[in-house]
């Protein structure tokens, strides 16, 4: 009888502590496809997904009811990176089905005109200057903003000290007038957030590279799909197994459930622990590479760091066959390319250590850079032709004594008619080392740097690339150089910047780079 009513209460105080209209609730996966055709017309990045946001705390006052519930400030916030549109799973702010749909379309506009490089450090000026631009661009949905303003204007409070109550009313008045020029110096997340607007501070990229997760042998093949409410915010973890062993501690020093112990627990353990309410509970989940069995699998979002190696994507939807051996037939269309810019990537000159070597190989190179072809039977030249001569006295001693036939050779120089394309292998395995100072990749490094001078100095055109993947539908292909570009500093920026990456399907880098290679007029080609 407790246990039941303790739960009424729980679900009552937990309604009233942060009111939701459920019955006009609409879920993002159920208006993904309209949403993202908004995004694209109004002139939105195509290559960016539509995900779910994360789930995080906020640390505005809460109001009574909450306090008594226990529960903190939790919102899910709009906001753009370079890879996806984030937009909450669901939206029950309003009590009207239309309003909430109306909020997805508003957001979409939003993010999708989002001004890029806004460096202004106010985040009021810079949610309202993004509002302004929206609005200039696409004056038609002024209504929408309007109605969409006015509701929440409605439901929010104004409470606590004369600072933030003061505040607060700067900040409707803002929101309200997106051309209203108050000044606001208060932290955001001291007021209660502006879910019409995107989130006036994005989470930020954290470096992170990932590493290939190890094998984890599941006793079954139960997978429990967790309630995708929100996707859940992770953080990677290394696991240390020399922490592993027995966890001496005080009762009073008991961790709770949002902070990560290494301890060796097995996982077989992990069934009685329940796992699926732990990952509903949990505001921000900390995963590690760990080899081991389990029980039981479980599948949910998960939004992760953005990793420090994820480099600039420029193209995508390029696709290519691949053989497979098995089958023995070709299969088309199997493998997708997409073209990366190599993060951090700056202008730079040519080593200092390579400079002798490649003054020599230069040297050596450029009298490769004309070919030599022999014009015999000239009537003048730089060398007697004597199979000319020879045929000549042949048909004097004929009679032939009227034939026109030059006696002398000359040396022509024509340009090389050659195109070379190199590719470099960058996966995993080029950051194996060679010996204490060096690793393959520092090897390939210099090896770029020298056939780009080489090429340069023959006067050829060549290109340079590089590859690695993750999986088929993920070729990563990097062009440090295309066929008409020159050798520049921004060309040895590119090289200096590559780095290992993924893991090794050549099959399908190899064919993209014969088709190119294959556009050229050059009759060799490399």
């Amino acid at each position: 009888m407790e246990e039941a009513v303790g739960k009424i209460w729980h679900r009552w105080i937990t309604r009233a502590a942060h009111p939701e209209y459920e019955e006009a609730r609409v879920e993002l996966k159920s208006v993904q496809k309209k949403v993202a055709l908004y995004f694209h017309a109004f002139g939105g990045e195509p290559a960016l997904t539509i995900k779910a946001a994360s789930r995080e705390e906020w640390r505005a006052k809460r109001s009574l009811l909450a306090k008594i519930a226990g529960q903190e400030w939790q919102v899910q916030l709009a906001w753009c990176d370079s890879e996806h549109l984030h937009l909450p799973a669901s939206i029950a702010l309003f009590p009207e089905i239309k309003l909430n749909e109306q909020l997805y379309l508003w957001l979409s506009a939003l993010a999708a005109n989002q001004i890029q490089d806004n460096q202004n450090e106010n985040w009021l000026l810079r949610c309202q200057q993004q509002v302004q631009h929206t609005l200039s661009r696409w004056p038609g949905l002024k209504t929408v903003y309007t109605k969409l303003a006015q509701a929440h204007i409605s439901q929010r409070h104004l409470s606590g000290s004369d600072a933030l109550k003061q505040a607060e009313q700067t900040l409707r008045e803002c929101i309200l007038d997106p051309h209203c020029t108050d000044n606001l110096e208060a932290d955001p997340r001291s007021l209660e957030p502006v879910p019409i607007w995107l989130h006036p501070i994005p989470p930020e990229e954290k470096a992170k590279r990932s590493t290939p997760p190890n094998n984890i042998e599941a006793e079954t093949n139960t997978v429990i799909d967790v309630e995708n409410k929100h996707a859940r915010k992770a953080k990677h973890t290394d696991h240390n197994k020399s922490d592993e062993g027995l966890l001496a501690f005080r009762l009073e020093s008991l961790f709770s459930w949002a902070e990560f112990v290494n301890v060796d627990r097995p996982h077989e353990d992990d069934e009685d622990l329940g796992a699926e309410k732990a990952a509903n509970d949990l505001d921000e989940i900390a995963i590690s590479n760990q080899s081991g069995q389990v029980k039981q699998r479980l599948k949910f979002d998960l939004d992760l760091p953005s990793s420090d190696y994820d480099d600039n994507l420029f193209h995508t939807g390029i696709t290519t066959p691949e053989w497979d051996y098995k089958k023995q037939t070709l299969l088309e269309g199997y493998c997708n390319i997409q073209f990366m810019g190599i993060k951090n990537s700056e202008p730079t000159s040519l080593p200092a250590h390579l400079r002798k070597p490649v003054a020599h190989v230069r040297a050596f190179f450029e009298h490769l850079a004309l070919n030599k072809q022999w014009l015999k039977q000239q009537p003048q030249g730089s060398e007697i032709d004597w199979d000319a001569y020879l045929d000549t006295v042949v048909r004097w001693k004929l009679g032939q004594r009227d034939a026109d036939s030059g006696l002398f050779k000359e040396v022509q120089r024509h340009n090389r008619n050659l195109s070379c394309l190199l590719l470099a292998d960058l996966s995993l395995s080029t950051e194996a080392a060679v010996d204490n100072e060096h690793c393959v990749i520092d090897i390939i490094r210099d090896g770029l740097f020298i056939m780009s001078e080489a090429m340069d100095a023959t006067g050829d055109q060549y290109a340079i690339a590089g590859f690695s993947s993750k999986h088929r539908h993920h070729i990563r292909y990097y062009p440090m150089k295309n066929f008409k570009e020159a050798l520049d500093n921004k060309v040895r920026g590119r090289i200096k910047a590559i780095r290992p990456g993924l893991y090794t399907r050549m099959g399908a880098a190899i064919r993209y780079a014969t088709v190119e290679l294959e556009k050229q007029k050059a009759p060799n080609r490399l």
